[in-house]
């Protein structure tokens, strides 16, 4: 498991990250399923000193104040991944 700052996800998904629109629309609805090309996704082992995958099962993504856990990842048919992500709820009361 990994815990990863907006930007670090934005360097490890390729050109064109995550917009602000995306988050917003994630933080409102509580999950969101986040679509990366097959050029982010390694073959096998490391890429250039970094896991082969941008994300996997259990990674927590911190977005502002609110974090998200990827609970789902899927292969496409064009050998990228689909993650689905879900907001973490508050833990103000403890």
């Amino acid at each position: 498991m990994r815990r990863l700052t907006r930007s670090e996800l934005a360097s490890r998904v390729g050109p064109r990250p995550p917009a602000d629109a995306f988050w917003r629309r994630a933080i409102d609805r509580g999950e969101a399923a986040l679509g990366v090309g097959a050029d982010a996704v390694g073959d096998s082992g490391e890429t250039n000193g970094q896991p082969a995958e941008p994300l996997d099962t259990g990674d927590i993504v911190d977005v502002g104040d609110h974090a998200f856990v990827v609970v789902d990842a899927e292969w496409t048919e064009a050998g990228g991944r689909v993650y689905r992500i879900e907001l973490v709820a508050d833990r103000d009361g403890d």
